[in-house]
């Protein structure tokens, strides 16, 4: 009986640590049905699945709720969830999260990941000792240099985005890069009906028309944000120009083309920076990532909508949307 006691006293310790389960909590800018973060969500699960931990989630759903009162009361939600879960590691995704969660733990123990940041690090006070990530950047070169392959005689553009902070970082991207075209206007509103005056007026002032984002739109005074297909619909029906885009699920949707950032990658990239963490290296040894990857994706059906033959070494290289 002594000896058994013994053996069960020795081998409490290895049992701890085979029960023990580090703990990750994922913070989403935004909800599960957008696209965006569902693939963020399926890149870093990918990586997570293999490891030994516990993972929550939270979803602080700020593009179809951007009211102060909500923004307020799903920050709070979001640190108490924190303080209750008491997480080994936090991957926050997108700037809204940056912004409202992880910038109030810059420099303390917890460490932090981010991810599908499209703003500046050093505008949240990142690096910092306890959080690195992953920041996004569009292909806006290769995405016009490919517009141009489907039409070549395109000589003056516009982009019209939604004003949220994911389109101000995109815009000051923007600013920064040397364009093969010259853009002649980059156009950010919230309000339905400025959208729909902005796409009328560029039909006979540009060749092509660089949708962003248009998930904060509203109609008239309402706090709910449209459903973006809505937007994006109305959109490609009352325009007769090519239209290029960023994001795979733009072109799936029905925009004619773009070299697409992958919310995939983003997350994939979050998950192994938060898998080092967990085993021991600290935040601030780990450099900022970029992931370079890029989609080529081509709207088969708006091509032939707008009468653009697709040529053949262009169809080569692309994902084809029928």
């Amino acid at each position: 009986m002594l000896v058994i006691i013994v053996v069960v006293l020795m081998l409490m310790p290895l049992l701890g640590c085979a029960q023990h389960r580090d703990k990750v909590l994922l913070v989403f800018s935004y909800h599960p049905e957008y696209a965006w973060q569902a693939e963020e969500t399926k890149g870093v699960e990918e990586v997570l699945v293999n490891e030994r931990v516990q993972i929550e989630k939270l979803s602080m759903d700020t593009k179809r709720n951007t009211s102060a009162e909500w923004i307020e009361k799903i920050t709070e939600e979001a640190v108490r969830k924190i303080d209750e879960y008491k997480p080994d590691v936090v991957i926050v995704f997108d700037d809204n999260a940056c912004e409202l969660v992880a910038k109030k733990y810059v420099g303390k123990r917890l460490p932090f990941v981010f991810t599908g940041m499209n703003g500046e690090p050093e505008d949240y006070g990142f690096p910092a000792e306890n959080i690195t990530g992953v920041i996004e950047r569009h292909h806006i070169v290769a995405t016009i240099d490919l517009l141009r392959r489907l039409v070549p005689d395109v000589k003056e553009l516009a982009i019209i985005t939604d004003n949220s902070p994911t389109s101000q970082g995109f815009i000051t991207d923007l600013e920064k890069t040397t364009l093969p075209v010259p853009i002649s206007e980059v156009y950010a509103t919230n309000d339905f009906s400025d959208w729909k005056a902005k796409v009328e007026e560029l039909q006979l002032k540009v060749d092509a028309i660089g949708l962003f984002q248009y998930h904060t739109i509203k109609e008239g005074s309402g706090e709910q944000s449209l459903p973006p297909e809505e937007v994006l619909a109305w959109t490609l029906q009352n325009s007769a120009l090519p239209d290029f885009a960023f994001f795979d699920f733009t072109i799936r949707d029905g925009a004619l083309c773009g070299v697409t950032v992958s919310g995939y990658e983003q997350g994939k990239a979050a998950g192994e920076i938060a898998v080092k963490i967990l085993k021991g290296e600290k935040a601030e040894d780990i450099p900022i990532q970029c992931p370079q990857k890029g989609t080529v994706i081509i709207n088969a059906t708006r091509a032939k909508n707008l009468g653009i033959q697709i040529p053949a070494d262009v169809l080569r290289d692309a994902e084809v949307e029928r």
